[in-house]
């Protein structure tokens, strides 16, 4: 087409899309309803016959959509008097009533609605009918594809049917038929369909039965003239084997799978292959030594030599078939399979080629991206690859495939570089005490410029970081933990490449997996590195599940941080930036937090920091704060445990009653009474524990006070080890300048935010508290992993390898001044409820008693 007739075409569209016409499409006339108009007095089965014989096509596949139902409601009638009219109907219907009519025979055979042989006898006999259907005037209305995708459809219906009928009805019903449409003089088509049920029958029948009916028509169909035929039947011997057994195997089949394997069609040479991998579990020793060994080295061989296509699919079963042979090979054998993978790694790749020269030249790689079968072998081998670490041994791996393994990771297609990061967590399990050795690749992948590759390396970050973190052992140690301080930049720059592309579920996946953390980083690389980062996604990024992630692994990190003053100090930055901010969302998304803090720690710490801040905003100006707030209070209420919190129930209770009182916004007032109805409902914990109906979320919450309670002793632990190694000064002089810069960085940040906090605090209550104090915290305020979360072994993965080759936003708007001062000014009155000390760390004010 030429440019001006186009740009002529293209203006006369967008002219009748501008013009404003009645769409009568969709709409039907009086004539149209009349027709699809039925008697509502008519019974179920009367309606059935009456749409089947007059109705429309989509009245018909309602109705046979319908058929399991009416047999089991109208059983004799529906058998008497629909299912004849649906079987005509058939011979002539549209692919759209086929299909129909395939589920619901499946459905009926499934759930059993009708006995074996009356389905064997009414519906059997239709779909055996459809499979191959030669009626000339039948195909004088349709098209050729069209009729092979009904008979697709019903040749699989039958092989599904197959599995739950029984052996004499499959005998006298099916098989006798499928002999007949595997004879040479039958169609392509007949002897394809043979092939497919004649490996489905096979399965149902003992080996006498096999020998006797159904291998001289196997022998003949893997014989056949056409390609397509010896390819099908090839692919289905590994049933039929299976039903002969193994001497039956080795005297008939194999024979006919050597010469399928030589064939001169790659078509079949490929099935040759898969049925060989497929039929390793069922062969013996001798056989595969004798046989099979050197018929696999040939066929691989050949393959790598005239390159044809069946190299991508020597290259995807390479691992199942080491795996299936290495009880039987020797040495020279071993080492001659693991050349030859080594070979289809870098296939196609000419010397010096990286992917560096593919970022300097990525379009002529991207044009031919679908046809480089070189890079589709390669990405084969890639994902075989764990696989082939299980075959070589883990000893073996620095001297046999560790080269190999950086190539693959520093492929030029980024396919390829995907592949071997999918499976990066299952190579740095096997290999143990020596996945270290595997570092620098870790960092590249992470480094990787394509969101694909992070794309496969994510899901399983958690696992492949603990396996550094151990360093191949059981427990992670200090040493092992600042060892891994090379990693930081690289997760860094992978957070950032995710956050700089459009996949944000790949950012917020990201930032989750970053949970993990704390086991494998210390607390100050987190605080240091991570955290600002976070933060900033939590404030400035405007996807929510984003934020939200965001604010689930800070709220981790705080609870696993092991300074008490990083602790302070990042509760008093959330107070800050998200309760005090000056945007509504930014106030609703603290709530959200607020949420993960009651989830992830103890009543005690999340009353001792955060309840008083959420009680203020409860006067908020916005609507959508103060409606937020109330769906929060039910969470607010269990929170409490009399009588320590008597005064923090009797706040909570003002707050209510003044929401019910003043509110004006109707969401907020109908939300406050539904909210009120709940708090009705919640019994508060008592102190002593005495009532068996909170006994268990007790536990859990004193568990989770112990764990805070022993982290704090576990500092203080660190700090006197600290003091006394301070004494020696040869063994603290390097170390100690650069922990007291930091700790410096760390005093004057966390003051001048405590400070603005204690500010902003003050000038509505004066009052101070001690929570400043990390004697006031040692029973509360404090974080701790749980036992045993580091010093578990890590899983045998040798069985996950060969099982896995075997199956294969929104934003808020910002509160304008008057608004902000009014909130302030409104929430002086909850002054008289909330304190907080001379540094500025938030703390309800309890009565001692």
């Amino acid at each position: 087409m030429d440019w001006p007739d186009g740009a002529d075409k293209l203006a006369e569209s967008f002219a009748e899309l501008s013009l404003e016409r009645t769409i009568t499409k969709g709409l039907k006339s009086a004539e149209e309803i009349d027709r699809l108009t039925v008697d509502e007095k008519l019974g179920d089965i009367e309606r059935a016959v009456y749409l089947l014989s007059s109705g429309q096509e989509v009245q018909r596949i309602s109705v046979i959509k319908s058929l399991p139902q009416l047999l089991r409601d109208h059983n004799a009638d529906c058998m008497k008097r629909v299912v004849p009219k649906v079987k005509e109907v058939l011979h002539v219907a549209g692919s759209d009533v086929q299909v129909a009519a395939t589920q619901a025979f499946l459905t009926i055979i499934e759930n059993q609605i009708v006995s074996y042989p009356v389905f064997a006898q009414t519906f059997l006999q239709s779909m055996l009918q459809s499979i191959d259907n030669r009626d000339p005037a039948l195909r004088q209305k349709r098209k050729e594809q069209e009729l092979e995708a009904i008979a697709y459809s019903w040749l699989e219906t039958l092989l599904e049917v197959i599995s739950f009928l029984p052996k004499d009805i499959i005998k006298k019903e099916i098989l006798t038929i499928t002999i007949s449409k595997g004879q040479l003089s039958q169609s392509v088509h007949s002897r394809l369909a043979s092939c497919k049920i004649l490996g489905r029958v096979a399965t149902k029948f003992d080996s006498f039965m096999i020998k006797k009916e159904i291998l001289p028509l196997v022998t003949s169909l893997c014989q056949d003239v056409d390609y397509e035929v010896r390819g099908c039947m090839c692919r289905q011997l590994d049933a039929v084997a299976r039903g002969l057994g193994l001497e039956s195997t080795k005297s008939a089949i194999l024979p006919e799978l050597v010469e399928l394997s030589n064939d001169e069609e790659s078509f079949v040479r490929l099935a040759a292959l898969e049925t060989v991998v497929s039929l390793l579990s069922l062969l013996d020793d001798e056989t595969c030594v004798n046989t099979i060994i050197p018929l696999m080295c040939r066929f691989c061989e050949n393959a790598l030599q005239n390159e044809d296509p069946t190299l991508p699919s020597v290259a995807h079963q390479f691992g199942r078939l080491c795996h299936g042979l290495s009880v039987n090979l020797n040495e020279d054998q071993k080492i001659w399979f693991l050349d030859f993978y080594r070979r289809m790694c870098v296939l196609g790749l000419t010397e010096g080629k990286s992917k560096s020269s593919d970022r300097m030249t990525p379009n002529l790689l991207n044009i031919f991206e679908e046809e480089d079968s070189y890079a589709e072998c390669r990405q084969c081998a890639g994902y075989n690859f764990p696989c082939m670490v299980l075959f070589a041994g883990p000893r073996n791996f620095k001297t046999e495939l560790y080269s190999t393994f950086s190539s693959l990771c520093d492929d030029p297609h980024r396919l390829v570089r995907r592949t071997v990061a999918c499976g990066f967590h299952e190579v740095a399990k096997l290999l143990g005490s020596s996945v270290l050795m595997i570092q620098q690749e870790l960092i590249n992948l992470l480094k990787d410029d394509s969101p694909e590759v992070l794309e496969g390396l994510v899901p399983h970050v958690p696992e492949t970081l603990e396996m550094f973190a151990k360093g191949g052992g059981n427990v992670v140690t200090e040493s092992k933990l600042t060892g891994l301080a090379d990693l930081v930049p690289a997760l860094m720059a992978a957070e950032s490449q995710a956050a700089c592309s459009r996949r944000w579920r790949l950012h917020r996946d990201l930032i989750t997996q970053f949970e993990c953390l704390p086991k494998c980083l210390t607390s100050d690389q987190i605080y240091y590195k991570f955290l600002p980062v976070l933060f900033k996604h939590l404030t400035t990024n405007r996807v929510l599940p984003v934020k939200l992630a965001a604010a689930r692994t800070i709220c981790v990190f705080i609870r696993h941080n092991r300074k008490l003053e990083q602790r302070q100090e990042l509760c008093c930055r959330l107070i800050e930036e998200c309760c005090h901010g000056n945007s509504s969302w930014k106030r609703i998304l603290f709530m959200d937090i607020c949420k993960i803090l009651m989830e992830m720690f103890s009543k005690m710490f999340f009353k001792e920091y955060f309840y008083e801040f959420v009680l203020e905003l409860a006067q908020d100006p916005v609507a959508n704060v103060r409606l937020k707030f109330c769906h929060l209070l039910p969470a607010l209420k269990k929170q409490i445990k009399l009588p320590t919190d008597r005064p923090l129930l009797q706040q909570l209770e003002l707050m209510v009653r003044r929401l019910m009182a003043h509110e004006k916004d109707r969401d907020v007032a109908e939300r406050i009474r539904h909210s009120v109805l709940e708090l009705d409902k919640i019994q508060i914990g008592m102190d002593s524990g005495t009532n068996r109906f909170y006994m268990d979320d007790d536990l859990a919450d004193q568990r989770k006070e112990e764990e805070e309670r022993l982290l704090i002793e576990l500092e203080e632990k660190e700090k006197e080890e600290a003091e006394k190694s301070m004494k020696n000064p040869s063994s603290a002089k390097v170390g100690g300048r650069k922990k007291s810069n930091e700790d410096g960085k760390l005093t004057k940040k966390g003051n001048k935010t405590m400070k603005s906090l204690s500010s902003a605090k003050s000038s509505k209550t004066g009052k101070n508290s001690p929570i400043g104090d990390a004697s006031s915290l040692s029973s509360s305020s404090s974080i701790r992993p749980r036992k045993g979360s580091d010093g578990s072994a890590a899983q045998a993965t040798a069985h996950n390898v060969v099982k896995r080759l075997y199956n294969e936003s929104t934003s808020g708007h910002s509160s304008k001044k008057s608004s902000s001062s009014s909130r302030k000014s409104s929430a002086t009155t909850t002054s008289s409820a909330s304190s907080t000390s001379t540094d500025g760390k938030p703390r309800r004010k309890i009565s001692k008693s």
